[in-house]
């Protein structure tokens, strides 16, 4: 497995200097970088040139259904040129009475991604779990899609809120995981409380035990909230790095 940032971490310096920012992330040493929908207005081919003089891998793309429900949109264009694993979205919606249309929404973009030579996944928050007829939206969502083209990106810290143990978790679907958001809270109910790697109630080094026995590719370090994101990122990719160590 491979290490990586999600780039929603340094929204507001990408911002202000998109390269610079890169270029900093590149300095911490990890494999690569998971985009979250702002390729900083560079065309693909010269964002993957600039990846390569970074020596930066994409480790994935996070976008809105709408972008990846059309075939056409450039989203796909950046998926083929960087050598994109995997494609994702996450929703925000009323999970008793709407699952059924995202699991529709789920199927279709899995269709459309595998013809564009990628991988759609589902990345969690909390609400997935909410329990209909005594049984998880996800589960639900997850039985009834097929596991060639929807996969799945869990995220240890929201699976954290909402009572699932991520290592039991993370077994259970291990065929049907490329990457995994390692991410860490002090005070599971407050989102606001994300914390540095290792620092928080998140059972990461079990997490990335469970991770080891699926066909994860990547350990994506994501942290919501930090005053200096950097100075966040730098003990939490060493933090990172030795899980990977010790495996």
């Amino acid at each position: 497995m491979k290490s990586a940032v999600q780039l929603y971490n340094f929204r507001d310096e990408l911002k202000n200097d998109f390269k610079g920012t890169l270029r900093r992330i590149a300095a911490l040493g990890v494999d690569g970088v998971e985009f979250a929908g702002n390729y900083g207005g560079i065309p693909p081919i010269e964002l993957a040139d600039f990846l390569r003089e970074l020596n930066l891998e994409c480790a994935g793309t996070m976008f809105k259904a709408d972008n990846l429900l059309n075939p056409e949109n450039i989203a796909y264009q950046y998926a083929e040129v960087l050598h994109t694993p995997t494609v994702t979205i996450s929703a925000f919606i009323d999970f008793a009475s709407e699952y059924g249309k995202l699991r529709k929404t789920c199927m279709e973009i899995g269709r459309i991604a595998e013809r564009h030579g990628t991988v759609f996944s589902y990345h969690n928050h909390w609400l997935e779990f909410t329990k209909i007829d005594g049984v998880p939206a996800m589960e639900r969502i997850l039985e009834n899609t097929s596991p060639a083209n929807v996969f799945l990106e869990p995220d240890v810290c929201w699976l954290t809120r909402a009572g699932v143990n991520p290592s039991d978790y993370l077994r259970k679907y291990a065929r049907r995981i490329r990457q995994i958001h390692m991410k860490d809270i002090r005070v599971p109910d407050n989102p606001e409380t994300t914390c540095e790697l290792g620092r928080g109630v998140v059972d990461l080094k079990g997490a990335c035990k469970a991770a080891a026995d699926t066909s994860c590719e990547w350990l994506i370090y994501e942290q919501d909230y930090a005053k200096d994101p950097f100075e966040s990122a730098t003990v939490s990719i060493e933090f990172l790095k030795n899980l990977l160590k010790n495996i």
